[in-house]
């Protein structure tokens, strides 16, 4: 798979924009947020260390530190645009193309 913002050829013929940031449109669908290039290896769980995400709020809060996605939620809160900020039930999944 290629870096942040590389293009990797789909089984169609056409060119898939892989990996793309997440909105809070993409609520409950799964998002490509990581492309490899496996040769030979095939990778079968993904496990979320912490400090692998950036989180914006809707108001443009970015959090950077401490977005740790391993037990599944995150949360903080926006205090310049007071709303909350979280990420809930977060779930990947492989895909081979």
């Amino acid at each position: 798979m290629k870096k942040k913002g590389g293009k990797k050829k789909g089984g169609g013929g056409g060119e898939a924009d892989v990996p793309r940031d997440m909105t809070a449109d993409d609520s409950g669908e799964y998002v490509p947020v990581l492309a490899m290039e496996c040769r030979g290896v095939e990778p079968y769980a993904f496990h979320p260390l912490g400090n692998e995400f950036k989180v914006t709020s809707s108001g443009g809060a970015v959090f950077e530190e401490d977005v740790d996605l391993s037990e599944g939620d995150w949360g903080e809160y926006d205090e310049e645009n007071d709303e909350a900020v979280g990420v809930n039930e977060f779930e990947s999944k492989i895909i081979s193309v």
